[in-house]
């Protein structure tokens, strides 16, 4: 049984600690796979691949917009988490899901079946360029980190996020890109809507039974 683990709003250090320490379980044995669906107070990350520099603003307009910039273990380049935004983390043996490129694969094809937005197509060619798109638009994300065939960070899709904190930065080292919403296409953003569909799909392209959903 796999567990399902929503939270209302969390902070980016503290729900990456959380994830090592469920990661640290699901290597044992101690526990099966998790999906953990969450929103992030304002906060830009980049991973291996990305840099400072991808973000346009000093760091005194950060703090003065009420955000922060951290530098994350997980792939891909720079990228923003926050209100209006699902972040789901799926801690799971990607060995258990037919490899790396197969489990992105499987995120971002969830990302598509739950946004409700027409026209949609993942890309998972390279590291840098992971996600969901529509019309030219970037609408979700995929960055991850596998250590010890445990898969930790996941996916983010935009419901209705103010679209201009986007605005501040090269996401994924494509500044041509810019980002959409469920929104901006016409889509339902709903949260409840979304988060809910998003546990299903990741279930379905997983096959994982999840047990009903717990507050983290």
């Amino acid at each position: 049984m796999a567990l399902l683990l929503t939270s209302d709003r969390i902070g980016y250090l503290e729900a990456w600690e959380r994830q090592r320490a469920l990661a640290e379980r699901r290597a044992c044995g101690a526990i099966g796979d998790v999906v953990w669906l969450l929103e992030h107070p304002p906060v830009y990350t980049y991973g291996r691949h990305g840099s400072r520099g991808d973000l346009f603003v000093d760091d005194a307009t950060i703090t003065r917009l009420g955000a922060t910039c951290v530098h994350s273990d997980r792939g891909g380049q720079m990228t923003w988490h926050g209100p209006g935004q699902t972040t789901g983390y799926v801690i799971a043996d990607v060995r258990a899901h037919g490899g790396v490129r197969r489990f992105v694969g499987a995120l971002v094809g969830a990302m598509a079946d739950a946004c409700g937005v027409q026209g949609v197509r993942g890309a998972h060619p390279g590291d840098d360029a992971m996600g969901l798109y529509v019309g030219g638009r970037k609408l979700g994300s995929v960055g991850i980190r596998v250590s010890g065939g445990i898969a930790t960070h996941g996916l983010a899709l935009n419901r209705d996020p103010d679209l201009t904190w986007f605005a501040r930065m090269s996401a994924c080292g494509a500044p041509e890109v810019p980002a959409t919403s469920i929104a901006a296409e016409g889509g339902d953003p709903d949260r409840r809507r979304v988060e809910g569909a998003l546990a299903a799909a990741l279930s379905r392209r997983l096959g994982l039974e999840l047990g009903a959903a717990e507050a983290a």
